[in-house]
């Protein structure tokens, strides 16, 4: 299977972006719009509470917190597994404490006492991450390894 590969140039960054590696922001965003749309259809009385997605979507965010691969039955996640999808998480929770927060929010949901309201601030967020995981597709950020961009000033400088 062949993938469409095209160079980005940006200064002195030459970075191959292929299909493959932009497909994963897409991947996470359709992995976010079915946490958005489960816990939409809870908040408005339609359905029960999802608690296997949002199961799901705690394993998913502490796998990437811990830098460990995300698995379900041993198979790997479509979401959280990849360094894009992973950077995109990175770049909506900038502060250390914002992760932390997030999985508070998603465990909170899980408790006796959560209400249809308190998805809210859950779909809030998945939203965030889904706009930002779009963007990075549409808009893919060229990053050159150390190593690339070192060979690329040395044959300038020769």
């Amino acid at each position: 299977m062949a993938t469409e590969q095209r160079v980005i140039l940006k200064g002195d960054d030459i970075v191959p972006t292929d299909l493959q590696s932009r497909a994963q922001y897409l991947v996470l965003a359709e992995f976010c719009q079915g946490i958005i749309n489960s816990l939409s259809d809870y908040r408005d009385g339609i359905a029960g509470l999802p608690r296997n997605v949002i199961k799901n979507a705690v394993d998913a965010l502490r796998s990437a917190e811990t830098g460990e691969s995300y698995r379900f039955d041993q198979k790997p996640a479509a979401a959280l597994g990849s360094y894009e999808q992973v950077r995109t998480l990175e770049q909506v929770f900038r502060k250390p404490d914002q992760l932390e927060e997030a999985l508070s929010l998603l465990n909170g949901l899980l408790t006796e006492n959560s209400q249809q309201s308190d998805a809210n601030d859950v779909i809030k967020l998945f939203t965030r991450l889904q706009t930002k995981a779009l963007w990075n597709f549409e808009q893919p950020v060229p990053i050159a390894p150390p190593d690339i961009g070192e060979l690329c000033r040395a044959f300038k400088t020769a």
